[in-house]
C-alpha cells in the first residue's frame, strides 16, 4: 500500500500546539476508500445493496530518538461510505510503542496476532469475501488493553505475543487472552503458526470485542504455509483447530481453509475455499464458503474487482457463515446465501 505523506496538513488541522513539533513528527495518514454494488440473496429473498467493503482512514507517526531506538503510534478508524452512523473514531486500531534492534514493543488495541496471521490465507486482499468466512464461532476480533511485543526479524523468522483483555476482573471473573503468533518469510515460501487461550471471554463478538463470559475457556490453533510459483501462481493453505470449553459444554471444529491466485498482466483471479467442520458431537453443523473474483489494477492505487461468494450452512450450524447477504432461511434446514459484488479499491 503506499501511504501519502501529509504531516504539514495534518499540523495545519491540528492548530498551533502541533505546528510546535511539525518539523520531527513525520505524521502519515492512509487509507482505504472501497465500496461496491452487490446483488444479494440470504435464502429468503435477492436484492440489490451499496455496500463499503472495509474503507478505514489512519493517522500514524514516528520519532527517531537517537541510538536505534524510536517511538511510535497508529490510530485507524472505520469509516463507512455508505452509512456515517457506522463510522467511528479510532474503533479500529490503536497502538503506542517503541521499537529498534530488541523488536517492537506497544500498548493498545487492535486485531489479534492470531487474526492477523488468518488473514495471510484471505487472499481477496481483506474485502468482504474471504474475510467472511473467518469470523465464524467468533474467533476474528479486536482484543483491547494489551501489552504486546515482536521479534524483530531474525534470518526470515518473526515471532508476537500479546497478553490483553485482562481489565474486566470481579470477583467472580478473571478474563484474559495470550495470543501469539510465529511467521517465516523467506522468497517464495511463507510458514504461519499460531495460537490464542482466552479465559472468561465469550465465543460471540460484540462491535468488534469480547464480552465476558464466567467459565468460558477458548483455544484456537493456526498452521498454514504459502508458495508462490515462477509464473506467478500462488499457493496458501491453513488448518485451524478452534476448542470450546463454555461451562459444562466441551467441544471442537476443524476449519481447513484454501486460496490460489493467479496474475494476469494487471489482473488477478483468485479462488478461495473454506470448510468448516462440524462441531464435535454435532452432526450436520458445520459448512463451506466457495469464493471467486477478479481484480484489476487501474493504478498503483486504484483497483476494480468483480467477486462471487457463497457460503453453506448444514441444517445445524448455529454459527453461521455468511457473505454480505446475511442469512434467512427456516432455523433446522440447510441454509445458503451468496453475493456477487462489483466494485473499486482506492489506496491513499
Amino acid at each position: 500500500m503506499k501511504y501519502a505523506r501529509i504531516a504539514a496538513l495534518v499540523a495545519g488541522l491540528f492548530a498551533a500546539p502541533v505546528l510546535v513539533h511539525a518539523d520531527n513528527a513525520n505524521v502519515t495518514v492512509y487509507g482505504i476508500a472501497q465500496a461496491g454494488v452487490s446483488i444479494v440473496n440470504n435464502d429468503d429473498v435477492t436484492k440489490t445493496i451499496i455496500e463499503d467493503t472495509g474503507s478505514r482512514i489512519g493517522f500514524k507517526g514516528e520519532e527517531d530518538l537517537g541510538n536505534g531506538l524510536s517511538a511510535f503510534f497508529k490510530i485507524e478508524s472505520k469509516v463507512r461510505l455508505d452509512d456515517a452512523s457506522a463510522s467511528g473514531f479510532a474503533n479500529r486500531e490503536g497502538w503506542l510503542g517503541l521499537k529498534g534492534d530488541f523488536g517492537t514493543v506497544k500498548l493498545g488495541r487492535g486485531k489479534t496476532y492470531f487474526d492477523l496471521a488468518q488473514e495471510n490465507f484471505d487472499g481477496f486482499n481483506g474485502n468482504s469475501t474471504m474475510i467472511n468466512s473467518l469470523l465464524i464461532d467468533g474467533v476474528y476480533y479486536r482484543s483491547s488493553n494489551n501489552i504486546a511485543y515482536e521479534t524483530p526479524n531474525l534470518g526470515g523468522f518473526v515471532g508476537k505475543l500479546q497478553y490483553g483483555d485482562m481489565e474486566g476482573k470481579t470477583n467472580n471473573v478473571t478474563p484474559s487472552a495470550l495470543i501469539g503468533s510465529l511467521e517465516y518469510n523467506v522468497g517464495s515460501l511463507q510458514l504461519i503458526g499460531a495460537f490464542e487461550s482466552q479465559r472468561d471471554l465469550a465465543p460471540i463478538v460484540a462491535d468488534g470485542t469480547k464480552p465476558v463470559m464466567d467459565g468460558a475457556r477458548i483455544k484456537n490453533y493456526l498452521l498454514g504455509a504459502g508458495y508462490t510459483l515462477p509464473a506467478g501462481t500462488n499457493f496458501k493453505l491453513a488448518y485451524r483447530q478452534s476448542n470450546f470449553s463454555l461451562g459444562p459444554v466441551d467441544t471442537d471444529r476443524d476449519t481447513i481453509i484454501g486460496v490460489v491466485s493467479q496474475p494476469f498482466g494487471n489482473a488477478t483471479a483468485r479462488i478461495g475455499y473454506t470448510h468448516v467442520g462440524d462441531l464435535d458431537g454435532v452432526d450436520n453443523s458445520g459448512g463451506n464458503y466457495l469464493a471467486l473474483g477478479v481484480d484489476y489494477a487501474v493504478s498503483k492505487r486504484t483497483i476494480v474487482y468483480t467477486e462471487f461468494s457463497r457460503a453453506t450452512n448444514e441444517k445445524n450450524n448455529v454459527s453461521l457463515l455468511e457473505t454480505s447477504a446475511g442469512q434467512g432461511g427456516a432455523v433446522g434446514t440447510k441454509r445458503n446465501n451468496s453475493a456477487w459484488t462489483t466494485g473499486i479499491i482506492h489506496l491513499f
